[in-house]
């Protein structure tokens, strides 16, 4: 199996998606092919809170950003990720999809919730109306960060001890996809899904933190059929 498959996202009828493992050896067209889909879009991605909605057909956008907003059936949005947190996103009515990628510093600069309110303005599509799927991405259990990182987090946020934990006098432990599901909590949304594989701990996945630079990526999309 190349693909983990969300229950909830799953459930919603005209909706296709995937985050794949390391066995998924194909192209965004191959992706595409597989779950009937004219193409993938996806971004030049830069760590940050820049959201694209695409309002024509095409195979990939130039502009740099972390979130990808579609209502065109056929057309998918995806993100990569390599221990980084891939979220997506759909209505219940199968009318609005959409791809996030939501490293530390995407995290911090509030990609998910920056997302939803992209879909409600331009789609009006309410987060209460919204089922979101955490995908495979390092976990807890091994994404340590210094004390730089995580004073950003505590300056910014005042409720991030459900996901920043010390760990040693100078270290600490965040957990990337608990912290986007309180964001997505937070604006309303109800219906949340984390998958929780560790891309650190599962050889079946890639893993910056594991394998260094030369590491490969994870295709997750989302998309209307």
């Amino acid at each position: 199996m190349n693909w983990v498959k969300s229950q909830i996202l799953s459930q919603i009828r005209g909706v296709v998606h995937g985050f794949s493992n390391r066995g998924f050896k194909g192209s965004l067209s191959d992706a595409a092919e597989m779950f009937e889909l004219s193409s993938i879009a996806t971004l030049n991605q830069i760590h940050s809170s820049k959201v694209f909605v695409i309002r024509d057909r095409f195979k990939k956008l130039e502009q740099k950003g972390d979130a990808l907003v579609a209502d065109l059936k056929g057309t998918g949005v995806g993100v990569f990720t390599a221990d980084c947190v891939p979220i997506l996103l759909a209505d219940r009515s199968a009318s609005v999809v959409a791809a996030v990628h939501a490293g530390w510093r995407g995290t911090l600069s509030q990609i998910t919730k920056a997302t939803l309110v992209e879909m409600e303005r331009s789609f009006g599509i309410a987060p209460s109306r919204i089922c979101a799927a955490i995908g495979p991405s390092i976990g807890a259990c091994c994404y340590e960060i210094g004390e730089d990182v995580a004073s950003l987090f505590m300056d910014k946020f005042s409720d991030c001890g459900g996901y920043l934990f010390r760990n040693g006098d100078s270290k600490y432990v965040l957990d990337l996809k608990e912290a986007n599901r309180y964001a997505l909590a937070m604006e309303g949304v109800e219906d949340i899904e984390i998958i929780g594989i560790c891309t650190k701990c599962s050889e079946g996945f890639h893993s910056y933190r594991r394998d260094g630079k030369k590491v490969g990526n994870h295709i997750n999309f989302i998309g209307l059929i």
